[in-house]
């Protein structure tokens, strides 16, 4: 049978793992590499050999040879004439045997028997079968040198037997085993024995005591007749209740004084009563308001107020209607609840005027003074506008792109105010959308100027066109305070020329105009600095937006920019209202 060297190299590995000391083991390894040609592998195993049993090796003379042959000569073999050793030939040893010697005993003994655990690798094991030796019987005298020299017998192999650290532990092993389980069983059979007893709780006695039954005598029921009676006290329609105190504290509170007939009255809607009923006073929380038509609420509310001559036109009802817009608006501070700040802002050109420099709260003196503050704006024809009644003008105090606040004006203006003063809900009452421009430098003026070939005769005739509008216009004035009409408010020299037929020259050019878009974009940088950036919910802007009866409702112009506004400022609403009519129609007057 040919030598299969991968399956002696498992047989030697297994062995060598178990008995670092067998010289057929490795001798088998020598024998391994040299049938794959690795002479310096072959030798090295070879040189074990010789030390371990220089006997043994010497029975390999095909091995030794070879050896030779590649010039890796073994030492101590001189020319392979060592006497060998003499080994009796004794009994197979059994592996029970074995696991009883003692490890120096087994550590002396020249070979193991080789062994495969696999049953159907029995085929194989002819091929180690030259390596398998019989062992002497562990009983006999260690000091008898005479022997058998023992010879390779091929029979069938054994099972292999176990290494020193293996026969060691498998006893141990086996008894603890059977100790754990001995162990567990008695556990097991103790648990069973024990009873878990729960403490009951002692049931509660109720003892109840039993009242003596008592006659109860029924209360006489008499008829009474009423008797009107003279009192002093008059009696309120309103079911009021007065609370009074018997004392007085010594602190001072705010006036609370109100030139209304009445008391102030919040009507209280309630869920739970299934109705709704009046109380005489304001409770907290935010108040309601009917801002010309749009319905709306807030806390800390601003009204702002267009000041300037668009409102005082002819087509929108002259002052009649400016002073039913100032009324109204006073009227409705008045409703505001006691919890309520509020602040009136009144806006002409880059010119601001406040009732207060902050949100003042809704007191009855602070809204009784908003009618009195109102009433001498645009009143007389020779006092119109905010300087013309020396109203101090208040500053923005934040710079906003993309417009500097130099060149805000109108509503936009006001607004950017308003919100500075962290307000909830601003209602603004505007004539329109109007010309908001940024100045030219004066070189870009002059340029301009120079591209449309403006001479001086062009400055002279436009300076002559305006003087002419203005004569026309105090010669109509003059008439209509003859007639005790009130005198026409212009808002631009444009008005006049058309009514006197008159064809202006060209004029010179203006300045830079704001787009609407920009103006939106103010807004909404405003907001998003003074409340998204602090957390803030934003607040809510509305628009009524007034205009003549010579206008057409549908085509208000740019009425969607307002409506943008609006919309981004958490919904806010936006009406339109054509002329005294309709301002009249809505408010009642």
């Amino acid at each position: 049978m040919a030598f299969n060297a991968g399956l002696a190299q498992q047989f030697a590995d297994r062995v060598l793992a178990g008995d670092e000391g067998n010289v057929a083991a490795v001798v088998l390894k020598a024998r391994i590499h040299q049938a794959r040609n690795e002479p310096m592998e072959a030798l090295r195993f070879a040189e074990v050999a010789a030390i371990l049993d220089p006997g043994q090796l010497g029975k390999e003379t095909a091995l030794v040879a070879w050896l030779d042959a590649q010039g890796c000569r073994v030492d101590g073999l001189g020319k392979h004439e060592a006497k060998l050793p003499i080994i009796k030939l004794m009994q197979p040893v059994s592996p029970a045997s074995v696991v009883e010697e003692s490890e120096e005993e087994a550590a002396a003994l020249p070979c193991v028997m080789l062994a495969e655990d696999d049953e159907a690798d029995a085929d194989d094991d002819d091929a180690a079968a030259g390596a398998l030796v019989v062992l002497a019987d562990a009983d006999e005298e260690k000091g008898d040198d005479d022997g058998v020299l023992c010879h390779a017998v091929p029979q069938e192999c054994p099972p292999p037997l176990r290494g020193p650290a293996e026969r060691r532990m498998a006893l141990p092993k086996a008894s603890a085993a059977v100790v754990a389980i001995a162990i567990h069983a008695a556990l097991i059979l103790l648990l069973g024995l024990i009873v878990v007893v729960a403490p009951t709780q002692p049931v509660a006695e109720l003892v109840g005591i039993v009242a003596p039954e008592t006659s109860q005598e029924q209360p006489e029921t008499k008829k009474v007749t009423p008797v009107a009676m003279q009192t002093s006290v008059a009696v309120v329609g309103s079911p009021a209740r007065a609370i009074t105190a018997s004392g007085i504290s010594a602190i001072s509170l705010p006036d609370f004084d109100s030139k209304a007939d009445g008391p102030i009255v919040t009507e209280i809607a309630t869920t739970d009563l299934g109705a709704s009923f009046a109380l005489p006073f304001t409770p907290k929380g935010t108040s309601n308001v009917n801002f010309f038509g749009i319905k709306s609420k807030g806390r800390r509310v601003a009204f702002l107020i267009d000041a300037e001559r668009y409102m005082l036109t002819d087509p929108r009802g002259g002052y009649p209607a400016y002073e039913i817009v100032k009324n109204e608006i006073a009227g409705m501070i008045g409703k505001l609840g006691l919890d309520t700040f509020f602040n009136v802002i009144l806006y002409e050109g880059r010119n601001l005027s406040a009732f207060s420099e902050k949100l003042l709260p809704a007191t009855a003196a602070n809204k009784a003074k908003v009618a009195d503050w109102l009433y001498p704006v645009n009143r007389e024809f020779t006092k119109l506008g905010l300087q013309a009644i020396k109203y101090p003008i208040q500053q923005l105090t934040a710079e906003i792109e993309p417009v500097s606040s130099n060149y805000l004006s109108g509503y936009l203006r006001a607004i950017q105010y308003a919100l500075e003063l962290d307000v909830d809900a601003v209602f603004v009452i505007s004539s329109g959308y109007r010309s908001m421009e940024v100045p030219r430098t004066p070189e870009e003026r002059a340029k301009l100027l120079k591209q449309m070939k403006w001479t001086e005769k062009d400055d002279v005739a436009w300076r002559e066109a305006i003087k002419k509008g203005q004569d026309w216009l105090n010669k109509e004035n003059a008439a209509r305070r003859a007639k005790g009409v009130p005198e026409r408010v212009i808002v631009n020299i444009g008005e006049v020329w058309r009514d006197m037929g008159f064809r202006p020259p060209r004029s010179p050019p203006g300045g830079i105009q704001i787009s609407a878009e920009e103006r939106e974009d103010q807004i909404k940088n405003a907001i998003r600095l003074h409340y998204q950036s602090k957390d803030k919910p934003k607040p809510q802007i509305n628009f009524v937006i007034f205009i003549g009866k010579d206008q057409d409702e549908k085509t208000v112009p740019r009425l969607d920019h307002f409506e943008n506004i609006a919309q981004r400022a958490r919904n806010g609403k936006v009406r339109v209202l054509q002329g005294l009519a309709a301002l009249k129609n809505v408010s009642g007057k």
